[in-house]
């Protein structure tokens, strides 16, 4: 059971079905993400989760507390849920100053005012806005209005810390700075985050388990290296990163594995091992069975010339040649088919060169034809 528990949960509006039978167990001191395009669903959870939004049904708990529960007629207004929330246009008042916006939620719950100071002065240092308090909030950067919003969530010590795309309107590199200190943060005080993001790198880097939804649904639910190397559904493959992905056909069981000839390419059969085997798909192919075997990019080796005793090496064309600065990108023909390769700037290729991939054993997933 975890620390906030949601289950069953559905939302409509009117024709859209928004959250369709979430279920979330979501543990005390962990940084969980809800991650997909948008208009998948994950604000609305998070909307409701805070009691911002009335759900059709489900039911929600803190810990022993019931918050939502359809059956038992509760719903626990939104500031009395023990929640902080920082939303995507941070909401601050613009006739405050710091100090006032953030001491806003103390003020709410009637706190005396020298304890409303000692808690304010508190969280601006513990976002590192110390001597800022007296400054209007419009005179503050992108960067300083994220923190004091983070600081009003924080300052009455929320049990849940909700968080709806708080880095989106921030420039690439303060975005990147603000990552680390969020995550920082969350550390140090070991706060329960419920974060809501379409940025893979943000759901990425700063989570310690992560919930894809599509279409009102939970896809997957697992730790990032879990749904980046081992997606449990085409959509979750695709989603997160770039997939490198290739027809072919099951030629026959291998040692605790299978073989697989690609379609249309003058090269040994792969192997594929048995931890690649989609199992939990529906179960392993046989031979003759048309599949996708999709690996990451950063998975593939390029080499000039035959690599002598590897598996799983294709042949291939270089097309495009394209240099991003700290790699390069290239397209590669194979067969019929062209994909798209990374690899570090110090390997220099050319186009038109003759190369050969290795594809990792360790990172091919295999897939059946029609996902």
């Amino acid at each position: 059971m975890g620390f906030l528990q949601v289950r069953q949960l559905r939302k409509r509006f009117e024709r859209v079905t928004a959250v369709d039978g979430v279920d979330l167990d979501i543990e005390e001191g962990e940084f969980f993400t809800l991650l997909g395009p948008s208009g998948c669903g994950k604000t609305t959870t998070l909307r409701v989760v805070a009691g911002l939004e009335k759900p059709d049904s489900g039911e929600i708990y803190l810990g022993e507390r019931c918050l939502l529960s359809h059956s038992q007629r509760v719903f626990v207004q939104p500031e009395r849920r023990e929640m902080g929330m920082v939303f995507q246009s941070y909401a601050l008042w613009p006739h405050m100053t710091v100090f006032d916006n953030v001491a806003y939620p103390l003020r709410l719950r009637r706190v005396k005012a020298p304890v409303v100071r000692q808690k304010v002065m508190e969280a601006l240092a513990l976002v590192g806005l110390a001597g800022l308090e007296g400054r209007p909030a419009p005179a503050l950067s992108g960067g300083q209005q994220q923190r004091v919003a983070l600081a009003r969530a924080l300052v009455f010590s929320p049990r849940v810390l909700l968080l709806d795309e708080p880095l989106s309107n921030l420039d690439a590199r303060l975005r990147e700075e603000m990552r680390r200190e969020l995550k920082a943060l969350q550390r140090r005080i070991r706060v329960t985050v419920l974060f809501v993001t379409h940025d893979q790198i943000e759901g990425l880097s700063l989570s310690d388990r992560i919930g894809i939804m599509n279409g009102g649904k939970l896809e997957q639910v697992g730790c990032p290296e879990e749904v980046y190397y081992r997606p449990a559904t085409p959509f979750a493959r695709d989603f997160l990163g770039k997939t490198f992905a290739l027809g072919g056909k099951v030629s026959r069981p291998a040692n605790e594995g299978l073989e697989v000839r690609l379609d249309g390419m003058a090269c040994s059969p792969l192997q594929v091992a048995a931890t690649s085997l989609p199992s939990a798909r529906g179960g392993a192919p046989a031979a003759g069975d048309e599949v996708m075997v999709a690996i990451r990019p950063e998975q593939i080796a390029i080499w000039n010339s035959t690599p002598a005793g590897i598996p799983n090496v294709v042949p291939a064309t270089l097309e495009g040649v394209h240099f991003l600065g700290d790699r390069y990108e290239y397209t590669v023909s194979l067969g019929s088919v062209t994909r798209l390769l990374i690899a570090p700037a110090s390997q220099v290729l050319k186009a038109g060169q003759r190369v050969f991939l290795e594809l990792k054993s360790e990172g091919i997933t295999l897939w059946p034809r029609s996902g």
